[in-house]
């Protein structure tokens, strides 16, 4: 049997797919493929490359996400540029120097289309996935100046499926539809901007869903965690593992 993991985008709430492959490292679970967008790319990149769980929690621990953020003149985006540093320090070249295959999702911004991505240099390739929309420049490749891949695939059960994997664990971390229970709704125009995007996600990971269900399922519970909860680490982690403890131990049964 062919396990796979599929580890979807959502900015800080990504750090709770650590949690859950501590989870999996933990039972011992042989997973032979990762399919990562946005957050959930670097993560899995990081774990392909064969950093364990607990290695990638201390790396995201001191790493100050929002400094690798540095503004280019035009178009008030982020260029990348340190992000791209941060991936070359951490990662292999090329997805060939990985210790399990690894395929990372990023847009075609020209033709909408989704682009896997398993070949050629690494930290390109996971910068790319993770081009948020509004906020990360496009990234070029081969041609094609690609975007986040949560625009048309955030939970990439059908790339771990490209992969081979024939029993897949996906984990999402995409916001929910719903504000959470209690919350008023944003009042700013990037707040506005942003619910927008959670909702256009979350509409489209349910489609998704539908058409390519993943054996496992997992959803943490983390409603309240912004996009740029970077702060919150512990605690996403820990509710990662939980969600994954139930899910496994419910499939197990």
């Amino acid at each position: 049997m062919r396990i796979g993991v599929a580890l979807s985008g959502g900015g800080a709430r990504g750090f709770a797919h650590i949690g859950v492959l501590e989870a999996l490292e933990a039972r011992g679970v042989e997973v032979a493929c990762v399919a990562g967008t946005s957050m959930g790319a670097i993560v899995g990149a990081l774990w392909a490359h064969g950093v364990p769980a607990r290695e990638i929690y201390r790396l995201a621990e001191r790493t100050p996400w929002v400094s690798l953020l540095n503004f280019v003149p035009r178009g008030g985006l982020v260029s990348g540029r340190k992000l791209r540093a941060f991936l070359a320090e951490y990662l292999p070249p090329t997805f060939e120097a990985l210790e399990r295959e690894l395929v990372v999702v990023a847009t075609d911004l020209a033709s909408g289309e989704a682009v896997y991505l398993t070949r050629g240099t690494l930290p390109t390739a996971v910068l790319a996935s993770a081009a948020y929309p509004g906020l990360l420049a496009p990234v070029e490749w081969e041609g094609r100046w690609l975007i986040d891949g949560g625009v048309v695939d955030n939970l990439p059960v059908d790339a771990a499926r490209l992969l081979g994997a024939d029993r897949v664990v996906a984990v999402d971390v995409t916001p929910g539809a719903g504000l959470p229970k209690g919350s008023d709704p944003p009042r700013s125009l990037i707040g506005t901007a942003r619910r927008a995007v959670d909702v256009m996600l979350a509409r489209l990971t349910a489609v998704r869903l539908a058409l390519y269900p993943p054996e496992v399922y997992i959803r943490p519970e983390i409603p309240e965690v912004r996009f740029e909860d970077f702060g919150r680490l512990e605690e996403i982690v820990a509710r990662g593992r939980e969600a994954a403890e139930a899910a496994l131990g419910a499939y197990a049964d």
